[in-house]
């Protein structure tokens, strides 16, 4: 117990001259340049009086009456337009403006010193050239201010571009038709000349296509249906029905649509003017098969299946989608018919599946080696194998499948 006792006293008796020599140390240390203080007047035991002192409650505050986006809904291309948009300082302390950063012309309007009082208002009027070959046009300016809870002030302006006469598509594509189908497509001509429109007769640029092409053109009323073209001050609706007859291949034509009558004496400005609808897509015969990486359409009609050369089993077999289409597709067998060279190619067609406005059949193709060696890979002319698909209606053509092989003699 005494021996406890003892600890304890010694214990505290180190603390006690612990805490004597570090605050002969350290608790009297003097700053080198003195007490710490601001101006003289502030020191630690009054920054944050005088801080609350120099603070203020009252800020300028900005308000926009009307928002900051405006939609000038449509305008042409190169045609300039402005808006003014209102700032108010709604607050209780100088409102400074400063123009940013912009992407067309803007402008602080009405006091030049750009400082608003509390109550007063300013227009920043922003104006724009419309230049974009896209259907949708946008700007946008900066305003810089001291309202701490709005630094800056993003002004936008946007809209629709349509060109003096829209078209809606503007081009038409119709994809793959079949050789007997008609062709048939409908396009909207939307008049924003500043003057009627009186179109005239229309046709394809290529006579060759006319012979099958029938055409007709409806006016109409723009109505809130016809969405950003509401405005135009005409509507006509060119419709096109091509027959049965054009060359198999890619269709690239252009329908030409006279704006004015001929020209005459009482002829008022811009007659002359024609529009021009372009029209793409395919004419594809009632039988056609579907590529793949072996499998290409070549120049002239039909395919070519390339095997290369073959140096095993599973080289020798390929399968391959022969389609069916059009009105005579329900009512049309298909069969192989003649096979070059038949001692090393072998065909096969399985039972046919219908998609929709099509149907496909499965072509199996296998080459056979026999005693010599096989090159058909088209060195010379004709040179290739071949398969022919047949069909039993008069009205669907052959389809020939070339073949491009070599084989080794086994």
């Amino acid at each position: 117990m005494k021996t406890l006792i003892a600890c304890l006293v010694v214990a505290a008796f180190g603390v006690g001259i612990g805490w004597k020599v570090n605050y002969e140390r350290y608790g009297q240390y003097e700053p080198a340049f003195g007490p710490i203080s601001y101006r003289g007047e502030i020191d630690a035991s009054n920054a944050m009086a005088s801080l609350q002192k120099q603070w203020s409650d009252k800020f300028p505050k900005v308000e926009l009456p009307d928002g900051n986006v405006h939609d000038f809904g449509v305008m042409a291309p190169e045609e300039t337009g402005e808006h003014v948009f209102v700032v108010k300082n709604v607050g209780e302390e100088t409102l400074k403006l400063k123009v940013g950063a912009s992407t067309c012309k803007c402008t602080v309007g009405e006091l030049g010193s750009e400082n608003l009082e509390p109550g007063e208002q300013t227009e920043v009027k922003m104006s724009w050239t419309v230049k974009t070959n896209e259907s949708t046009f946008g700007q946008s300016a900066e305003l810089r201010t001291n309202d701490p809870s709005q630094v800056a002030i993003r002004f936008e302006i946007r809209g629709q571009v349509v060109r003096q006469i829209q078209l809606v598509p503007e081009q038409v594509t119709f994809g793959e038709v079949a050789a007997g189908e008609d062709v048939e497509f409908s396009v909207k001509v939307y008049n924003y000349l500043g003057q009627p429109m009186r179109p005239g007769e229309v046709k394809f640029s290529d006579e060759s296509v006319n012979e099958f092409a029938e055409f007709e053109v409806t006016p109409f009323e723009p109505s809130e249906d016809d969405g950003v073209n509401e405005a135009a001050e005409q509507g006509f609706q060119v419709t096109a029905k091509i027959k049965p007859g054009l060359k198999q291949g890619p269709v690239n034509q252009n329908i030409v649509l006279p704006l004015f009558p001929e020209a005459d004496e009482t002829d008022e400005p811009g007659k002359g003017r024609y529009v021009y609808i372009p029209v793409t897509g395919r004419i594809v015969g009632v039988l056609s098969m579907l590529p793949n990486s072996r499998l290409k359409g070549i120049s002239g009609g039909g395919y070519m299946y390339d095997f290369g050369t073959v140096d095993d089993e599973e080289s020798m077999t390929a399968k391959a989608f022969v389609v069916l289409k059009g009105a005579e597709q329900s009512s049309t067998k298909l069969s192989i018919g003649e096979i070059e060279p038949a001692e090393y190619v072998e065909a096969t067609l399985n039972k046919p599946v219908g998609q929709g406005k099509m149907t496909l059949y499965t072509l199996q193709l296998k080459l056979k080696p026999g005693a010599e060696n096989v090159d058909r890979l088209g060195m010379g002319k004709g040179d290739f194998g071949y398969v022919m698909i047949e069909s039993d209606n008069p009205k669907v053509p052959a389809l020939k499948l070339l073949l491009k092989f070599a084989l080794s003699a086994r």
